[in-house]
């Protein structure tokens, strides 16, 4: 055979074995992908349904409307924070700017710029299913939970090799609770994205120490600081993985104090303004979530309803609660991790000593974090698989990482046939990994709406029968302040505190309705009802046509089979608004 034949074919065969073959492998994971992102974009999606994740979007809209960092979800202890901080008297408190000092602040100010793009469809109409407000804020999520897996593939490619670094983030792609919570509005996306930044700064940090380049190694320490506030910023329960990852850095880099100060410096450049920010307007850095800690309730039935704050009365143990919490996430810690495999794998492998250097002390990284996070999520409440404070699916590319490659161990240390049962192995797990998901994908969208309790174009109309200029009280006032565009006054304890806060018109806007959803309506009737959170509602929300003593006498069910209902002023459903 000529020389030129042979270099012709040696041609084809690296063309087909490399470029070609990768082209062709990343063609078939992009459209992959792009078909379960419109999957679950146009068909699993039925709306936001988590209270935070609305809440936040509500700040998107007042940033992105110039009102700055403003909320129309407005919660009776934040009034008394912002008017007992105050250092003059005032006698009405503006709704339509009150400052938000629960929240944290960086994910809505992205979501800002998303939303801007579809200004023109900001008015809920009952056309809208979902509302287009909705279908934008879970795309943006969406875009940044496949960055993100695209940020952790380098991550594992720089711990491990090319070839586990595609397996790893198959195992994740197909994991069905990030795309849930991609879908959901809160803001675990970003956390991961940036959570995979810092992570690749420590590698790159490792390895320049690794080399005795202290300039290098001091620079990306710093560069990981700031993504660990920005990660704060994102969500405040992200302080805690840097406390982990701090712990490590100090043990880990030479020389130590310098190391830890120069990343903890970087990390307060990041967070400081926005503590001072905060201190500013309510008194207290770290805002209204600094409460949550110190009450054993969800936040809606609890301190957030009070016209009052004071940590002694909650009559809690904080040490009680850590160790009710550390058993419940451990209880339920498979699920946490979206019944992944690979990743629970995780767990495993902190038991074999892998031979990469980076990767032998990189799992102990992760292993300080992930102990630091669970002990601060002990601190509050919300271990559903779906919470606002589930940091435990951030984890998952990482765990993921180190599982998979455990698992790779075991089986080579089987000597159990050839290249392709290797393959079918590694298919197998990344199969069993995508379970639930094509469960999900599989089993087609349940209704259109987030029923119960949310009917996004029954809540829209309020913005109908309701001015600016005027607030609406609700047990989920989250959704009155995102779907209908008005401030709305989360129930307060007692009626007598609402009557003060109407009669004294305490606000600038008048409270002129009140709306009552399944959120209290579905509550146990006995023990939250009667006599419990709820007890001083009971007349109103079991529904009597009238009660004395309460302002506003009219009243008529909405929509879903009259689960809702509205009181207000006067008659707002069949007067128009000109008889006002």
């Amino acid at each position: 055979m000529a020389s030129g034949d042979v270099q012709v074919q040696s041609a084809v065969h690296s063309l087909d074995q490399g470029l070609f073959a990768l082209l062709i492998k990343g063609g078939m994971i992009a459209v992959l992908v792009i078909a379960v992102s419109l999957l679950y974009l146009f068909v699993q999606f039925k709306g936001l349904d988590n209270s935070s994740a609305m809440d936040q979007a509500q700040i998107a809209r007042n940033i992105a409307s110039g009102k700055g960092y403003t909320t129309g979800n407005i919660r009776p202890a934040a009034l008394w924070m912002y008017k007992n901080h105050l250092s003059e008297s005032v006698d009405q408190i503006d709704l339509n700017r009150f400052p938000d000092f629960y929240q944290a602040p960086l994910n809505p100010w992205i979501n800002s710029f998303a939303l801007r793009l579809i200004k023109g469809s900001w008015k809920m109409s009952p056309t809208q299913i979902p509302y287009s407000g909705d279908r934008m804020v879970a795309a943006v999520a969406m875009i940044t939970f496949l960055l993100a897996i695209g940020v952790w593939f380098l991550v594992v490619q720089k711990l491990f090799d090319t070839k586990l670094a595609f397996f790893a983030s198959m195992a994740a792609l197909v994991t069905d609770l990030l795309w849930q919570f991609s879908l959901s509005g809160l803001p675990q996306m970003l956390v991961l994205l940036l959570f995979g930044l810092a992570s690749l700064a420590t590698l790159y940090a490792m390895e320049a120490a690794g080399n005795d380049q202290f300039t290098h190694t001091l620079g990306w320490l710093v560069g990981a600081g700031a993504l660990f506030g920005l990660m704060t910023l994102a969500h405040g329960l992200a302080f805690w993985l840097f406390v982990g990852w701090a712990v490590f850095a100090a043990i880990y880099f030479r020389p130590r104090g310098l190391a830890f100060l120069a990343a903890l410096a970087a990390f307060l450049v990041i967070v400081t303004p926005w503590l001072v920010r905060t201190y500013q307007v309510c008194g207290n850095p770290f805002g209204l979530g600094f409460y949550e800690m110190f009450f054993d309730q969800t936040p809606t039935e609890g301190y957030q309803r009070a016209s009052e704050l004071t940590i002694g009365g909650s009559g809690i143990s904080l040490q009680g609660k850590v160790r009710a919490n550390l058993v419940r996430q451990l209880d339920g810690l498979f699920g946490l991790i979206g019944l992944n495999i690979a990743a629970g794998a995780f767990f495993l492998a902190l038991f074999h000593r892998f031979r990469s250097h980076k990767a032998a002390m990189f799992k102990w990284c992760v292993l300080a974090m992930w102990v630091s996070a669970v002990f601060g999520m002990s601190l509050y409440r919300g271990f559903e698989v779906m919470s606002e404070n589930q940091l435990h699916v951030i984890f998952i590319p990482i765990f993921a990482a180190f599982g998979f490659a455990f698992l790779l161990v075991l089986w080579s240390r089987l000597e159990f046939g050839g290249a392709l049962f290797r393959v079918i192995f590694i298919s197998a797990v990344i199969f069993l990994c995508g379970i639930p998901l094509l469960i999900t994908l599989f089993s087609g969208q349940q209704g259109r709406i987030q029923w119960p309790p949310y009917v996004p174009p029954v809540i829209g109309m309020l913005g109908e029968w309701f001015d600016e200029d005027e607030a609406i009280c609700s047990d989920m006032p989250w959704a009155v302040a995102w779907y209908a565009q008005r401030p709305s006054l989360l129930m307060p304890k007692s009626m007598k505190d609402f009557n003060r806060i109407h009669d004294y018109n305490e606000t600038k806007q008048p409270i002129n309705g009140l709306f009552l959803t399944p959120i209290s309506g579905n509550q146990r009737l006995f023990s939250d009802i009667y006599k419990g959170n709820l007890k001083d509602w009971a007349p109103l929300v079991t529904r009597p046509p009238k009660v004395d003593g309460f302002p506003l006498t009219s009243y008529t069910a909405l929509p879903i089979e009259a689960e809702c209902i509205i009181f207000a002023d006067r008659d707002r459903w069949s007067q128009p608004r000109s008889s006002k």
